[in-house]
């Protein structure tokens, strides 16, 4: 679904600062470490990311605003970055503006994993090319995503990317970097904060006597991104938090950096006692892991602990703050709504990602690991053929070419959120999940095991999947939610101590009532958790006797031992119709004598001789009462557009208001076999509205009332 721009539509209000939790599958290293690849980045060497920059400087991020594009499909970030030196490229710029994907406009949300974000004033190296189709000229994008920055340490005047770490910029980045072909060191303008000399501040008695020390913690494990709370007892942490804080090792990077809570997750802090909430939305990123955490007091002066903190799971959090409401930054847990009418998310693919079975067999067998483990309600439904990735209502599964895929990404998960705010109450959804795959790299897409230089496309899809269920990383190998994964390395089954415990705390979660009304995902029952790995096409014609014909056809019927035919009128509850024995032909058809006159929902539930069931995706059938319309009328922001087609095409609906007022307008997608879409209005008061609705070959006119 994409938005066309309306003269009187209200637009959503900004924030000051812009915060985005971020899952990355990145594993970070000293350059002297042997290099291991991970699941989702494959190392791009300094001369790589040289050779295919314009423009290579270093600067730092001083003020960043978050957009959409023209189509209103992906939300972008433009970071205005100030430059201190010119490692390649004529210009002299004095600021440039850095363009990523991702970010937040007013309440809505897009998360990009395995890709650079980037916060104020963050400095380092990067890798630039210019951004096509910008006006300009000092637009760019970052080469490699987060391989295109290195990103400083400027307390200690170190260095480091996805892969590597420099003890020293000036001895060890700069000599790295001016050694290449094609690049130099100019100095534009000083880096106060790196020209600086660090000092250390003279140690007197008193100051000695202010070393915090740590004698216990408690739990000794516990859950990230859900508000549990750490107890941290011992001494000389400060009578008051001042600038002191807590650092937990980062589970994004494997622990080789830390990162800190937001302010609002201290719950108290006296000079023997701490209780901080363990985060997976740090102030500038991040997700808590396993290891030793530290405290820092306001001297500033550091303790760690003896041992190891274990994070069990970590459910994924997104920030938000707006001055004008006087909410400060906070993490809020984002919870799974019943986007398609059905339950939950249906998956529709990309053309060449449904063509290469062995690739959609391992999305399909990664899918019913976790639906069968936490009961999330996921489902396919084939024939689409996406073309692209956008905010447009429908959760995608693509190859994606290189283009749209940062260099060297081997996949990433797109989250897309949204809000809404009732007085101080602020909660987030899942509006829709994208997913986009690279093609050309070497695979191993099951079920025989991955070579030393295969990657494991099933534990890569299994891992992705974790993000889509709101999972973050954590630093246990034995979990799919690991953070990386190496060539040849296998994690095809959900470890039920962290990944499945983490699935089923989010479904609790889902399973509450929320304020913003948004219909609640329906677990799905465990006797009919899984989907077919092979091709089931179901097909169903309303015919002139006013029955319906059901064939189907199903590519592989080993252990088959009946189809059983079922019938809903919501989509959600199902009643048995009919049986048909599987008699190893391979095409089937089953008439139903006393169909719905208006919108069918068929599926099959079949049962195999090992004792279990599988559902086959769901036909829609209109029947001759069926009729184009928006519902639930009256309605809020969210509704269904029913819409039958005998052809894929595109439904532009235009709002109205009783005088004539033109509203904004959106499009949406429409296809033979889908009869009911979920749709996002634009920003409408309450009150009456004619919707004129057009496609390249009908058009007519539905009344709706907008309620709150």
């Amino acid at each position: 679904m994409k938005y066309i721009s309306s003269p009187v539509a209200s637009e959503n209000a900004g924030v000051k600062r812009l915060f985005l939790f971020v899952g990355l599958w990145l594993f970070s290293f000293s350059q002297t470490w042997a290099q291991v690849d991970n699941a989702s980045l494959v190392p791009l060497s300094l001369e790589e990311r040289m050779n295919a920059a314009d423009l290579v400087l270093e600067g730092k991020v001083i003020a960043r605003k978050s957009f959409w594009d023209t189509r209103h499909e992906n939300i972008y970030t433009v970071n205005q970055v100030e430059v201190y030196k010119v490692f390649k490229g004529t210009a002299s710029p004095t600021t440039v503006e850095v363009i990523t994907e991702g970010g937040r406009v007013g309440l809505n949300m897009h998360v990009y994993s395995a890709t650079l974000q980037l916060q104020t004033q963050q400095q380092g190296v990067f890798f630039l090319q210019s951004a096509s189709g910008k006006n300009s000229s000092k637009q760019y994008k970052v080469f490699g995503s987060m391989q295109g920055f290195i990103k400083y340490k400027v307390a200690n005047k170190s260095a480091q990317d996805p892969f590597a770490r420099y003890a020293s910029i000036e001895q060890e980045l700069y000599p790295a970097l001016t050694k290449l072909r094609g690049a130099s060191l100019r100095v534009l303008r000083t880096n106060p904060a790196l020209d600086s000399t660090i000092k250390t501040p003279e140690r007197t008695q008193e100051l000695r006597r202010a070393i915090p020390q740590i004698s216990d913690f408690t739990p000794k494990s516990l859950r990230a991104g859900t508000s549990d709370i750490l107890t941290i007892t011992g001494i000389n942490f400060g009578a008051t938090r001042g600038t002191g804080y807590v650092e937990f090792p980062d589970a994004d990077d494997g622990g080789k950096s830390f990162i800190k809570p937001l302010d609002t997750d201290y719950i108290s802090w006296s000079n023997t006692q701490i209780k901080v909430k363990v985060p997976t939305y740090g102030i500038d990123g991040g997700t808590a892991g396993t290891g030793k955490f530290r405290v820092v007091n306001s001297d500033p002066a550091t303790a760690t602990a003896a041992t190891d903190l274990l994070i069990i799971f970590a459910y994924s959090n997104v920030g938000y703050d707006d001055d004008e409401r006087n909410l400060p930054l906070k993490s809020y847990g984002p919870e799974h709504i019943n986007q398609n009418g059905r339950g939950g998310y249906t998956f529709r693919f990309g053309a060449s990602f449904e063509a290469n079975k062995p690739a959609l067999y391992a999305f399909k067998r990664s899918m019913n690991e976790w639906s069968c483990a936490t009961l999330i309600n996921w489902d396919t439904q084939a024939g689409a053929n996406i073309s692209r990735t956008a905010d447009d209502n429908i959760n995608s599964v693509r190859f994606s070419n290189t283009s749209e895929l940062p260099a060297n990404v081997l996949g990433r998960t797109i989250s897309r959120y949204s809000g809404c705010i009732i007085g101080q109450d602020v909660n987030f959804w899942v509006e829709e999940i994208d997913m986009e795959f690279a093609p050309n790299f070497v695979w191993q897409y099951g079920p025989d095991q991955p070579t030393n230089v295969q990657y494991d496309f099933e534990s890569v899809t299994l891992h992705e999947l974790g993000h889509a269920h709101q999972l973050s990383h954590l630093i246990l190998p034995k979990a799919v939610m690991h953070y990386a994964v190496g060539r040849g390395q296998i994690s095809r089954t959900l470890n039920a101590e962290n990944d499945i415990a983490g699935g089923k705390y989010v479904m609790a979660q889902n399973a509450s009532p929320q304020f913003c009304e948004e219909p609640i995902m329906i677990p799905k029952q465990q006797s009919a958790c899984a989907i077919p790995v092979e091709t089931v096409i179901l097909m169903g014609t309303y015919q002139s006797n006013n029955t319906v014909l059901l064939r189907w056809e199903i590519e592989n019927e080993q252990n088959v031992v009946t189809y059983v035919v079922e019938r809903s009128e919501d989509g959600i509850n199902y009643i048995e119709i009919g049986q048909v024995p599987a008699a190893s032909r391979g095409t089937y058809e089953f008439i139903d004598q006393n169909p719905l006159p208006t919108l069918t929902y068929y599926r099959l539930r079949i049962l195999k001789n090992n004792n279990t069931t599988e559902l086959s995706e769901v036909a829609q059938v209109a029947g001759p009462e069926f009729t184009n319309l928006i519902s639930p009328n009256p309605g809020g922001s969210e509704v269904f557009l029913n819409f039958n087609t005998p052809q894929k095409d595109v439904v532009t609906l235009e709002f109205f208001d009783t005088i004539g007022r033109f509203y904004g307008a959106i499009s949406v997608d429409v296809l033979p076999e889908v009869k009911r879409y979920g749709v996002q209005l634009p920003d409408l008061v309450t009150g009456y509205y004619i919707i004129r609705w057009r496609t390249a070959s009908q058009s007519g006119t539905f009344r709706f009332y907008k309620i709150q």
